[in-house]
């Protein structure tokens, strides 16, 4: 994990030499090239501006929105960007009743305590072709907060962020909206991304599931 307290003293030491800070930013946005490609093709599919709905879902934060950033900065504008993706592809999911790719952002505590992956699978193709299909649009974001909970050393322990949810079920021949919130985590700097509604939730609930989600619900 990274520690951003010592990034933030090396910021200051890199800056009295132009052409060493020149050298360690090119490497640094070397790092998140594989970012920067995805959501390039993004904009370059749907230009709209970010937070706005796309045929996707919410449209991400720019990736040029690191520039003038500090490391903290551009890695928590990365995070932003792969949360709103994976959230976006989440709700696809649910809508697509593609159970594997649901279950992919479901926290392995909730698939071990539904009786395992398989299993896990399995009760998701039961509930999705039980479902009346009634709810037609599913937009999550845009992100409401990101951060990453560091510990007293200043080295990160995972990156959270909170949003909002936007549900549109059909009822009769009216569109009806609910809206809710869900936590999401990565511990990976996101590689793997899980989210949690927890909408209507009791925050000692929440605590017993994702406890470090705090770091999010809090100012």
């Amino acid at each position: 994990m990274k520690n951003y307290k010592k990034s933030a003293l090396l910021c200051k030491v890199i800056l009295m030499s132009v052409c060493y800070c020149f050298i360690a930013c090119s490497n640094h946005v070397g790092e998140d090239t594989t970012v920067k490609n995805k959501v390039a093709k993004i904009a370059q599919a749907t230009p709209v501006l970010p937070g706005t709905e796309t045929p996707d879902g919410i449209a991400p934060i720019h990736y040029a929105d690191t520039m003038g950033k500090d490391l903290y900065g551009k890695d928590s504008v990365k995070m932003s960007i792969l949360f709103q993706l994976a959230a976006n592809d989440l709700g696809k999911s649910y809508l697509n009743k593609d159970a594997k790719t649901y279950a992919k952002f479901t926290l392995p505590s909730i698939v071990k305590a539904n009786g395992g992956r398989t299993n896990y699978i399995q009760k998701l193709q039961s509930e999705f072709s039980s479902d009346p299909e009634r709810i037609v649009k599913i937009l999550s974001g845009p992100i409401h907060r990101t951060k990453a909970l560091l510990d007293e050393k200043g080295f990160g322990n995972g990156w959270y962020c909170l949003m909002p949810v936007n549900i549109f079920r059909k009822e009769g021949t009216n569109i009806k909206q609910e809206m809710g919130w869900m936590g999401g985590q990565s511990l990976d700097e996101g590689k793997t991304i899980y989210f949690i509604d927890i909408s209507n939730m009791p925050k000692e609930k929440i605590m017993q599931i994702m406890p470090d989600l705090r770091c999010v619900l809090v100012q």
